[in-house]
């Protein structure tokens, strides 16, 4: 847990909006992450969960997942989110979580390898978001992006140095 809180702290500091949404995080396993988000602060006109949100949280689940996967392997790199998309079926008419997990193994494994060999590797992932509601949880959007990470030498040297993506 107090990797999860230092991960809270981290994302408030370096990407604001996640405090604003009332981001917290629960049930990291190493290959799954819960990325949780109270409706009250991210409700639309309809006083639905507003898209936008639902969004941010999903990419924040993928995101997070991505950084702690890297850094139990001393992995330092930059990561960035290269292209996503999410698709709405339900409603979100209570607080909301999104849960990540990781590609297979042997996937991970090739984009580890890409990253130590390259200085850059892209991964896509997956976050579903449900609605709580009464002790269950409904499956109510779905993000899919790809994320690149560029190694440490790389990130630290700037956009528009080394390969291009």
């Amino acid at each position: 847990m107090a990797q999860l809180a230092q991960l809270k702290k981290r994302i408030n500091e370096e990407i604001p909006l996640t405090r604003a949404l009332g981001v917290t995080f629960s049930d990291y396993t190493g290959t799954s992450i819960i990325a949780r988000a109270p409706l009250a602060p991210n409700y639309n006109h309809h006083g639905t969960g507003f898209g936008g949100s639902l969004y941010a949280v999903a990419v924040t689940a993928a995101w997070s997942l991505l950084e702690l996967w890297l850094e139990e392997r001393n992995l330092m790199g930059r990561v960035v989110i290269q292209s996503g998309t999410m698709d709405y079926g339900l409603p979100v008419s209570n607080d909301f979580h999104a849960r990540c997990t990781l590609p297979p193994e042997n996937d991970m494994l090739r984009f580890a390898r890409s990253v130590e060999r390259r200085g850059k590797g892209r991964v896509c992932l997956e976050s579903t978001v449900f609605v709580d509601e009464r002790g269950s949880a409904f499956p109510a959007a779905t993000f899919s992006g790809r994320f690149v990470v560029l190694k440490s030498e790389q990130a630290m040297a700037g956009p528009g140095v080394g390969k291009t993506q």
